[in-house]
């Protein structure tokens, strides 16, 4: 079924990206924790990390709806509000909750990462880089 096999090489590729705006958002996490608090990291991290995975999805996963970039990666980040939401809540949650995510906020950045990445796959097939839905 080549639509079933298109469909499971697109998610590993968004999985991959995932990988790499993870690599994004924890790393500035770590990097800003120490000083300004696990909470304030994440404020600045998590728009970095959705930037560079709109751009590589676009490059690489799903190739660019036809929209100017600047509309496109509006709706990028609209259309995953709810994986962001997903992906911010375990966040917090684990921060707020566990002494370990605490001390080492790439721990929570990792479990939401999951928890938002399929909500976000979703969005962006079918709402932000599908061809027919970005000419709306």
């Amino acid at each position: 079924m080549p639509d079933r096999r298109g469909l499971i090489e697109q998610f590993l590729r968004f999985a991959v990206v995932g990988v790499a705006g993870f690599i994004v958002n924890a790393g500035i996490v770590e990097w800003l924790a120490p000083g300004s608090g696990p909470y304030w990291a994440q404020v600045v991290a998590f728009p970095a990390a959705v930037s560079a995975t709109w751009w590589l999805n676009r490059r690489f996963t799903f190739a660019a709806s036809g929209l100017p970039a600047h509309h496109e990666w509006l709706r990028y980040v609209l259309s995953n509000l709810l994986g962001w939401v997903a992906n911010n809540g375990v966040y917090y949650g684990l921060v707020l909750g566990s002494p370990l995510a605490y001390e080492h906020p790439a721990l929570a950045v990792a479990a939401g990462s999951v928890a938002g990445m399929f909500l976000n796959f979703a969005g962006s097939r079918w709402l932000v880089f599908n061809r027919t839905q970005a000419c709306k």
